[in-house]
């Protein structure tokens, strides 16, 4: 019987309710706003499948890729309303070519996330574009299984622990499926995005009519977040540079992700799938001839059949390695650590009357770090006053 007593052992794929027979495992959202399982001990037969099934508990083994690419999709368009190098259309577009199913994360109804499947190319953009809340997996694992046993070619994409959690549900081997994940820094709170988009949306979610959490129309490197939806008849749109976005900042701090996510057991290779894809972070220093802040994507082929799995003849590839890629994307092998202030944040969350004002004061720096950021501005300051006033560098003694 699966029992969760510290949350870091589970990563809420969901493969141990799928598997079990009795149908006596429920996800049950925790105060946090992540799914967890729940027993009824009731119903339950003490079969085991359910533990058999955890990657958590049976973590598969660390692995290199057998190649590794800087990719950017040939077609601009497709590329321009992608997250970095349009390489995951390519995948959808050749599996579905051949008959096909692709799964996804798509927004539902209430603009949060959950692993769906489509069958055509309309069908797969929804798919399209990076979704920083955790995706439920809900009935995919059972889906895929089923179109795997008709003899359908499956694509099937989702974050690392999603992708091992699926091969453990299997527990074998298809030669029709490919898997596909991406370099993942953490999987943020339903519950704090939740949050988030009633306090921007007055008018309520279903007004909405489109988010982008990777806008590019200021370049790739520096993209925004937009949020699309109707108020009083008119179509209003909140744009921001991630940077200064108050739900992307509680992301990118490490504040809002799932406690599993900082004692990750699904990376460097450890979730088994096929290919896996990302942005190539530092290409503009690595390989600019491949950078015109369009949006590059590291592609590492982990298999065979990930090599496969693309029409290569549509992408413009160079070759690049794990550890020139590893300087620019931590998540490809190190753990990402909890913001100092995760505990008190969630804490306080029930009772903030705004999640805003509560994302401001947690991310607020501390006094002594205020004053230490305060004097290197201002060595900066004297750095450059320096410069204009005798030329050329500044010694040493002033820039330290």
């Amino acid at each position: 019987m699966i029992q969760i007593t510290n949350k870091v052992d589970c990563c809420g794929c969901s493969a141990c309710a799928m598997k079990c027979p009795k149908y006596c495992i429920t996800m049950q959202t925790d105060s946090e706003g992540f799914l967890y399982p729940a027993v009824n001990k009731e119903d339950c037969i003490d079969c085991g499948l359910c533990e058999k099934v955890c990657h958590e508990l049976h973590p598969y083994e660390e692995r290199k890729p057998l190649n590794v690419y800087a990719a950017i999709n040939k077609d601009e368009e497709i590329r321009l309303k992608s997250s970095s190098g349009g390489i995951f259309y390519l995948l959808a577009e050749k599996t579905i070519s051949e008959g096909g199913v692709v799964f996804g994360a798509r927004f539902d109804e209430d603009w949060q996330v959950v692993i769906d499947y489509a069958e055509t190319m309309e069908g797969i953009k929804p798919f399209m574009g990076s979704k920083y809340v955790q995706a439920r997996t809900a009935t995919a694992f059972k889906d895929a299984e089923a179109f795997l046993k008709q003899g359908r070619k499956v694509l099937f994409s989702g974050s690392p622990c999603q992708i091992a959690g699926l091969h453990h549900y299997l527990r074998k081997e298809y030669e029709n499926l490919t898997t596909v994940d991406f370099v993942c820094h953490g999987v943020p709170s339903p519950k704090v995005w939740q949050r988030y988009l009633d306090e921007v949306v007055k008018s309520g979610k279903q007004a909405i009519n489109d988010v982008k959490f990777r806008n590019k129309s200021n370049g790739w490197k520096k993209f925004n977040f937009v949020l699309s939806c109707n108020q009083e008849e008119k179509t209003h749109s909140l744009c921001s540079w991630h940077q200064q976005n108050h739900y992307m900042r509680a992301f990118l701090s490490d504040m809002i992700l799932r406690p599993s996510c900082h004692e990750c057991r699904a990376k460097q290779g450890s979730s088994h799938s096929d290919i896996t894809i990302a942005d190539f972070w530092g290409i503009h220093i690595e390989m600019p001839e491949m950078d015109d802040d369009k949006g590059t994507g590291l592609v590492l082929v982990n298999t065979d059949k990930g090599r496969q799995a693309l029409d290569w003849s549509k992408v413009t590839k160079k070759e690049s390695s794990v550890e020139v890629a590893s300087k620019y994307n931590g998540g490809l092998s190190s753990i990402t650590k909890p913001h100092p202030k995760r505990a008190e944040f969630f804490a306080a969350l029930d009772a903030s009357p705004s999640v805003i004002d509560l994302i401001d004061k947690s991310l607020r720096p501390s006094f002594k770090s205020r004053i230490r950021m305060s004097l290197r501005r201002y060595k900066q300051l004297i750095k450059r006053v320096l410069k204009r006033l005798i030329g050329g560098d500044c010694p040493k003694t002033i820039a330290t």
